[in-house]
């Protein structure tokens, strides 16, 4: 079953000027990671904005699994599962499309398996299954 929400994904065309403009709001810089996906680095900060956690990046890690570049703005909502497969099977079921297979994933937030999906209406949402987390929680 979907629990909450995790995490909200926001490609920024500057990310230095973006994280300064969160620091000045107030907002804390809780991991600035580098991650590796389908051969390609990826930096992506995470950042605690009173109960939510945000991910920005410049680009983000499926972006080139899709027919377009996504614009600037929010490009994912991050949902939280207590049953991935099941989720994601649900999620297809209902007329999503995956965007890759399912994959486990470590990084300095901990460890997931994690499926990244497009909504019938072309929205992207990525579902995840937090095996260890490293990260507050909020």
């Amino acid at each position: 079953m979907l629990t909450g929400i995790w995490t909200i994904g926001i490609k920024v065309p500057n990310l230095e000027r973006e994280l300064e403009f969160h620091q000045q709001l107030g907002n804390e810089l809780v991991l600035d990671e580098t991650i590796e996906f389908e051969g390609e680095s990826f930096r992506i900060p995470l950042i605690k904005m009173g109960d939510k956690y945000l991910h920005l990046a410049e680009k983000a890690v499926y972006e080139n699994l899709l027919p377009e570049p996504l614009p600037f703005g929010m490009t994912h909502l991050v949902y939280m599962s207590d049953s991935l497969d099941r989720d994601v099977a649900k999620a297809v079921a209902a007329g999503a499309v995956e965007i890759c297979p399912i994959a486990n994933v470590s990084a300095e937030f901990g460890e997931r398996r994690v499926g990244f999906l497009r909504s019938p209406s072309g929205w992207v949402f990525e579902i995840i299954e937090i095996k260890t987390s490293l990260v507050p929680e909020v």
